[in-house]
């Protein structure tokens, strides 16, 4: 899949970071209301609509630091390699 997140306005490689490793495919728990465990089938029709059925995303943390709420988070594309 590719790609990297990175957390705040960190100089080059001391920004916390986590590399995305795959798609999460749609969740059963996104079936059901947050504040009532109500079945609420809207939700995942609107997943499958907005997200071609993915949830989310896996990734692996590769560079640890400080996180803080209302951080700027960065996606910067993975390098493509030669597979020769």
């Amino acid at each position: 899949m590719g790609g990297v997140l990175s957390f705040g306005e960190g100089k080059g490689d001391d920004a916390p970071a986590i590399a995305v490793t795959m798609r999460d495919v749609r969740c059963a728990m996104l079936n059901l209301d947050p504040d009532s465990a109500t079945p609420a089938p809207e939700m995942m029709k609107a997943v499958v609509r907005a997200n071609q059925n993915n949830a989310g995303i896996y990734g692996t943390v590769t560079r640890i630091g400080r996180l803080a709420v209302g951080q700027t988070i960065f996606l910067r594309a993975s390098e493509k390699r030669d597979r020769g």
